[in-house]
Parts: C-alpha cells; structure tokens; sequence
C-alpha cells in the first residue's frame, strides 16, 4: 500500500507531502536541513525530540522547526501514522515579506527547541487544518492557477501560525519546563563548533561527569554528544560551501582537525564528497 496521499512540489523552493502509514516504522533517523518545517500531526504515538526538547504530540498538534533544529521523532508504538510535512525555502515567500511584518516570526523568534508545538485545538480554531485541506485540493487537482492558490493559502496558513505562536509566548500557562544543564550545553555547542568540543572539555566545563552527561543529552535530544557534533558541523559547512568558502578552509572553521575526518562525515551524512557538494 502506497502510504502517500498526495505530493506537490514548487520550483525546488516548496515542497508538501501527506503520508499515512498502516504502521509507524521502527526508528526514524535525527535529521537537519536548510529548509523551515511544518509537521501536522495526525494520528500515530509520538514523542518529537527538538533540540533537547521533547513534544509528546496530540492529534492536530503542529511542530514549527526552524533551518538548523536538529529534530527526530520516537514511536511510542507500531500503530497507524499519519501526518503532513511542509519543507520550504524563503525565497518562496520572499516577495511577500513586509517591514513591519515577519512571515517566519514563528520559526525565526525561538530560541532552538523553544515553543516548537503549536497546541491542536487553537490549529483548529484558527482553521489552519482547513488551510491543509485548500493545499490538498489544489495539489491534487492541479488545475490551472494551481501552484498560485496553493501559495495564497499557505500565506495565509502562515498568518494564523504566527497568531497562535505571538499569543502562546505571551501566555504565562505556556512557560516551559527544560533541562538548564542541557540547555546550556547545547547553546555551548552551538556557539563554538569552530573550536575542539570533547567529552572531556564538556564535563570540565560544566562539572558534570561525562557518563551522566551521555545520558542526560541522549534522554534530551535522542542523540549522543558526538552525533549532535556532526550533524552542527556539517550544516555549518554546507552553508560556508555554498558561500564560496574554499574546502580546506570550511574543513578547520566548523572545528575538524583534517581533512581526511572532514571528508568522512561529511560524505556520510550527506552522501556526497565536499567539493561535489560545493559544484
């Protein structure tokens, strides 16, 4: 059975896709990208780990993910899974962009893993599920003025997202329990991929043993310290590659001592050497 019900592409710059699996599969991998997310959950059991966050989501619910949030969902068990996927680039509403109004406020005034979950029932109030429902029937009629609809709804699906996000900060009912030890790791992390970052460094640095560090970020993030590391790099690069940044140099400014290691995760994570990835 083909688990997909629909699938619309844009110009390499949108791209929707509703799945609905018979059942959930085993493991999903921890993925990063360079393209905003939307996730609208359906159905299924699921626990979302963003950035050491954890979202056990409900049917509705919708996880905004910014470019660089490293994020993996856990299934909770082998049921039926449903959900839709919106990848997109910025220069597909690029045009629309106002002065005083930013169409990415939801995705871009986070901090990583902060306020990703946007509750069902306010998607439901705000009729973003009916904005979906707009998409599907233009991306499956494909009639002509399609790809033009399809883009006028998901302007106004990003309108309602960010009502529902500005009132959610503003909400004291919404402040958000997480682990300060994590976070500040992660934001450490985060600001210093150019340097050496080790276990060792990590539990001098935060005094925590790095046993109990091991653990407490795999509980967090679903991840280990050292694939976190990777995956932060390697975005890291792929962004100075497409800037122009010779190899080498990308190589020692996103923290790899050699190449040779450089060319390793990359390849592995990516599927391509360096320099194909930068043609």
């Amino acid at each position: 059975m083909d688990p997909y019900i629909y699938q619309y592409s844009y110009e390499n710059q949108f791209y929707i896709t509703h799945t609905d699996d018979p059942k959930a599969p085993a493991e999903y991998p921890v993925h990063i990208h360079d393209l905003y997310e939307i996730y609208y959950f359906l159905s299924g059991d699921v626990t979302y780990f963003i950035e050491g966050q954890s979202y056990t989501l409900s049917k509705h619910d919708l996880l905004v993910i910014n470019t660089g949030e490293l994020h993996k969902p856990v299934f909770n068990s082998s049921g039926p899974y449903e959900r839709i996927t919106i990848h997109f680039r910025p220069e597909y509403i690029s045009s629309f962009q106002q002065k005083d109004y930013n169409l990415l406020y939801c995705f871009e005034r986070r901090k990583l893993g902060h306020h990703n979950r946007l509750d069902g029932t306010e998607i439901i109030a705000n009729q973003v599920d009916q904005y979906f429902g707009s998409i599907k029937k233009y991306a499956i009629d494909k009639i002509r003025g399609s790809d033009l609809m399809i883009k006028t709804y998901f302007l106004q699906m990003l309108m309602a997202l960010n009502q529902i996000f500005s009132e959610k900060r503003t909400n004291p009912d919404n402040a958000m329990s997480y682990d300060v030890k994590i976070v500040e790791i992660l934001d450490y992390i985060n600001t210093h991929l150019h340097e050496q970052i080790t276990l060792d460094s990590l539990e001098e640095r935060f005094y925590v043993s790095k046993y109990h560090l091991c653990h407490l970020f795999r509980k967090n993030t679903g991840v280990t310290v050292g694939e976190y590391i990777a995956y932060k790099r390697i975005l890291k690069a792929k962004e100075m590659l497409i800037s122009g940044t010779p190899v080498l140099e990308t190589c020692h400014a996103v923290g790899f001592r050699d190449y040779s290691n450089f060319y390793k995760t990359f390849r592995r994570l990516e599927g391509i050497s360096p320099r194909e990835y930068k043609q």
